[in-house]
């Protein structure tokens, strides 16, 4: 049975006014998730030949959408927030590879692996982005450049445990 127009609005409008957007509520929590959405994100990457893109987008999407949800009035935090994600994350891969040499991620870190090479690590100097202050910019370029680096190895050696296995 067909329910009257004027009953289906107010019932509409009642339902609608009990369900208020989080950011209205002025609680912390309400704010994206950044740190989970970075977790989780990176954990369904595969090891495929975009993996670096892949990779990256969980990263950028993750500092959009703390930004959006903060009224992009937040940009600064989410950056460093992203940046010290990766940082944490990079360090955790790095006590995941026993005997890790920290030297591999100098300029010539790819020489000699069957990797696809990445930049080396941003030039700080040449760093910019206009609606960043200077030490996030390079931050976040630089802790992108290494965590990507380090992704890569840490692929490269799943890869070779499955192959010797």
């Amino acid at each position: 049975m067909k329910q009257p127009a004027p009953f289906a609005i107010a019932a509409s409008v009642f339902a609608l006014g009990m369900v208020s957007p989080p950011a209205a509520t002025g609680d912390e929590h309400s704010h994206f998730d950044t740190l989970g959405f970075l977790s989780a994100c990176t954990v369904f990457i595969p090891d495929v030949a975009f993996a670096v893109p892949m990779d990256t987008q969980c990263v950028s999407q993750a500092v959009r959408m703390c930004n959006l949800s903060r009224e992009m009035k937040a940009l600064q935090h989410c950056a460093d927030l992203a940046a010290a994600w990766m940082e944490a994350d990079g360090a955790s891969i790095v006590s995941q590879m026993p005997g890790f040499d920290e030297s591999v991620l100098d300029d010539n870190w790819h020489e000699g692996l069957s990797l696809p090479a990445l930049a080396d690590a941003p030039d700080c100097t040449k760093v910019f982005d206009p609606n960043l202050p200077p030490e996030t910019a390079c931050r976040y370029s630089e802790a992108l450049s290494e965590w990507l680096k380090l992704r890569i190895l840490l692929r490269s050696e799943v890869v070779a445990g499955d192959a010797s296995q």
